[in-house]
């Protein structure tokens, strides 16, 4: 009977300790940004990084990577919004009437990346600070892009 409960014991505290976090996963934990304006810089974390951070007017995607440095695989879908900073707040660009996403579930794997796409030449975008927001695994993340204001010089006038 002692030993009965020795192995019940036994079985119990080890269970118990395997639903514990490692101290990996709890630094990995405490690294996410708890808010989506937080910036993402460590190299152990899920981040998305966009290639080409000044944009012209006339641009029409915005190239990013998912970079996933962990030990696990990641899901995301195709949907990703486009947020302008006016005054110090961030503020969701509103995509046309006609504009969708597919709905397609995508991998990133363990230690890879993926190149995500939005496309940004139906918004009509003006000169400022912008960023492209995406939910990857439950979270979001973002980077942020700029369109630079243009100089333009008066047109001469041919007589």
């Amino acid at each position: 009977m002692k030993q009965a409960k020795l192995l019940f014991l036994l079985i119990t505290a080890l269970a118990f300790a395997s639903c514990r976090p490692t101290a990996r996963q709890t630094v990995a934990n405490a690294e996410q940004p708890t808010d989506s304006t937080e910036t993402v810089t460590s190299a152990d974390t899920l981040r998305i990084v966009i290639a080409d951070k000044n944009l012209s007017q006339t641009d029409s995607v915005v190239l990013a990577r998912i970079i996933n440095p962990n030990d696990y695989d990641v899901n995301y879908g195709q949907e990703y919004a486009i947020e302008r900073e006016t005054e110090g707040h961030w503020q969701q660009v509103p995509f046309p009437k006609n504009f969708g996403f597919t709905s397609v579930l995508s991998t990133v794997a363990a230690h890879g990346s993926a190149t995500v796409y939005g496309h940004i030449g139906l918004l009509h975008l003006t000169p400022g600070h912008y960023r492209l927001t995406k939910q990857i695994d439950g979270r979001t993340l973002s980077d942020d892009f700029y369109i630079p204001s243009t100089i333009t010089f008066p047109t001469p006038v041919y007589r």
